[in-house]
């Protein structure tokens, strides 16, 4: 083994030199310290190293980490031989055994922020060590402490695929891995507050994604948290992209591939599959059209009992849409709703009813009234970072049917989400909170006494990852939520359920009242919507929820071939991927009439507050 210093004249002066006697099989070096040595570089930029100079003037202008003064740790690598040993060399380019493993070592790691190198041998036996100051090794893992990831047929992969390579992504948690058939395998980590003691368990593997040729390599980079795949002939770049759905109006819209949507229509008991020619970025449901887009063209499609119609397509370069009636089937712009520099540029759309909330990069909201010829404002831009302590960007916003209550989602400065959830009364312009991580609602927003209701203390130590309002009932709010991981020993999160759906009633005279929370039912996926008298959810693929009531398939003694012979986008089998349920209050009335569905939300609604009274009235109204 050969070595010298890049910067010294190399010309037959080695600086290291060392003969194992037997062959290398890996060789890494110890990361510096962070930062950079200035008078290293200063020395290198006055010497004419123009990229020192060029590194020094670009951390002299404030862009990376502030250059470290004083001087830097030695250099120091580990080189790996095929008898199983680990030698050190330092700076100087002394060379010392540091440990020893039985086998041949195919690959070292040097875990920074733990200061561990890790040893894989060629049988795949892998051990940690901690290094001291003087050159020796301690092991860590000194137990069967490993476990194996599996393909799943059921995912998409074949028997007897092989892995070739692996990466892992720090930032989301991510593992992939490259097979010999083309595919990439994602395996994600999801905390489970009931699996910490099997951690294989919270490795949750994702459908793959599919490129040409036999994948060789991986590679996670960039800040954007990107994916490098080698396939031999092709070199490309993958971002991650988050499966669209949507809900409105009795129809769902689930995305099952880059390209294909499953969709289901509640009212007609019917199931399609769209194929696009494009990969769609968003998707947006009425009960009578389907609008996808890619984030440059905007792609309009008709339902009519089993078949699809392509109405229209048009250039918008746009990541965000919504849909309101018939204002985008030529794309012919009627009118623009302008944002001031200070209010910033859209990112978030939403519309309920006849309303449309927008959110800005510079978290503000405003409300449209979409019910007249022309988009009105409905309120004023309000800026949420006066109002919000550490508010970094917002995440989502939604308005209810009535338009006068806004729902938000945000995150901090830190880049993490917030444990609250927001609501801003556009009508009264006050901005309360409900804080999931205390399960206590601030002062303000009220909570009936009800001890037959789950407890508060349920609602602790969670955070708001989705939210909705009823398409028809303006007081009717209901959101997702996770456990977070705390230090807290009230409670032993072993008890506690991992993903609660959490109902509430929303008023300007009594605030924010819990209605309802349950567990979301085994099987399902993420909450979609929420349409008295069901909640609406996306579901696994592969893990069909036996007891959710789904939509039946269209007759199979129909033929829908002839119908669709001339259809652009014609409907095909797919996978039922939306399940609904029952709201606690309205199960044996799902089917009732709206005349009894209005007077069991009275009676709902006053029993939450503890209005007896009336809510006896409302209950003599119902029919079954």
């Amino acid at each position: 083994m050969e070595g010298g210093r890049p910067e010294e004249d190399y010309r037959g002066n080695h600086i290291v030199k060392h003969d194992y006697t037997k062959p290398l099989t890996y060789c890494i070096f110890r990361p510096a310290p962070p930062g950079e040595d200035v008078a290293m570089l200063a020395r290198a930029a006055v010497g004419g190293d123009e990229s020192a100079l060029d590194m020094f003037n670009w951390r002299k202008a404030g862009n990376g980490a502030p250059l470290k003064m004083g001087p830097q740790e030695g250099l120091v690598f580990y080189v790996s031989t095929a008898d199983g040993k680990v030698h050190c060399v330092d700076e100087h380019g002394r060379s010392s055994p540091v440990l020893s493993v039985d086998g041949s070592i195919q690959k070292l790691f040097y875990l920074k922020r733990r200061e561990v190198l890790a040893v894989v041998t060629e049988t795949l036996m892998l051990s940690q060590y901690t290094l001291g100051p003087e050159g020796g090794a301690h092991e860590l893992m000194k137990r069967d402490d490993n476990y194996v990831l599996s393909l799943d047929e059921s995912r998409g992969f074949e028997k007897g695929e092989v892995l070739n390579c692996v990466s892992y992504c720090t930032a989301k948690e991510i593992l992939a891995a490259g097979t010999n058939r083309g595919r990439i395998a994602l395996w994600r980590m999801v905390s489970q507050p009931n699996t910490r003691t099997d951690t294989k368990a919270q490795w949750k593997l994702q459908t793959p994604t599919e490129i040409e040729g036999n994948v060789t390599q991986l590679q996670w980079g960039s800040n954007l948290n990107l994916l490098a795949a080698n396939s031999v002939t092709t070199v490309l770049i993958l971002c991650e992209h988050v499966m669209s759905a949507h809900f409105g109006q009795q129809v769902a819209a689930v995305q099952l591939t880059p390209s294909q949507l499953s969709l289901t229509m509640f009212n007609t008991n019917s199931h399609l599959t769209l194929r696009s020619d494009m990969h769609i970025k968003g998707v947006c449901v009425t009960k009578d059209t389907v609008t996808v887009w890619n984030g440059k063209q905007v792609t309009v499609y008709e339902t009519s009992g089993t078949t699809l119609r392509n109405t229209g397509s048009f250039q918008c370069e746009s990541q965000v849409l919504a849909v309101h009636d018939e204002n985008i089937y030529t794309g012919t712009v009627k009118q623009l709703l302008a944002f001031s520099e200070a209010e910033g540029n859209p990112v978030l759309l939403s519309v309920c009813q006849g309303y449309l909330v927008v959110g800005t990069d510079t978290a503000h909201i405003k409300v449209f009234d979409l019910t007249r010829r022309e988009a009105k404002a409905h309120c004023s831009a309000k800026n949420l970072v006066d109002l919000t302590p550490n508010l970094g960007a917002l995440r989502s916003v939604k308005c209810n049917a009535n338009g006068n209550q806004v729902s938000i989602l945000v995150t901090l400065v830190n880049g993490r989400p917030d444990h609250r959830m927001y609501f801003y009364d556009v009508e009264m312009d006050t901005l309360s909170h409900f804080d999931f991580f205390t399960g206590r609602p601030p002062s303000g927003i009220s909570q009936a006494d009800d001890t037959e209701r789950r407890p508060m203390t349920e609602l602790s130590e969670r955070c708001p990852v989705s939210h909705f309002w009823d398409e028809n009932e303006p007081r009717l709010f209901v959101c997702e939520t996770v456990l977070v991981n705390s230090d807290s020993p009230q409670m032993d999160h072993l008890d506690r359920v991992d993903v609660l759906v959490v109902t509430f009633f929303c008023t300007q005279e009594h605030g924010l009242l819990l209605q309802d929370s349950y567990p979301k039912p085994a099987g399902l996926q993420a909450l979609l919507a929420l349409d008295v008298p069901y909640y609406y959810f996306t579901c696994k693929p592969g893990e069909r929820d036996p007891e959710a009531e789904e939509a039946p398939a269209p007759d199979p003694t129909q033929s829908p071939s002839l119908a669709q012979a001339s259809a652009p986008a014609p409907a095909a089998q797919s996978p039922h991927m939306v399940s609904r349920r029952a709201l606690r209050d309205f199960q044996g009335l799902e089917n009732c009439e709206k005349a009894t569905r209005d007077a069991m939300l009275n009676f709902s609604f006053y029993l939450t507050i503890g209005n007896m009274d009336e809510a006896f009235k409302s209950i003599k109204l119902i029919k079954r």
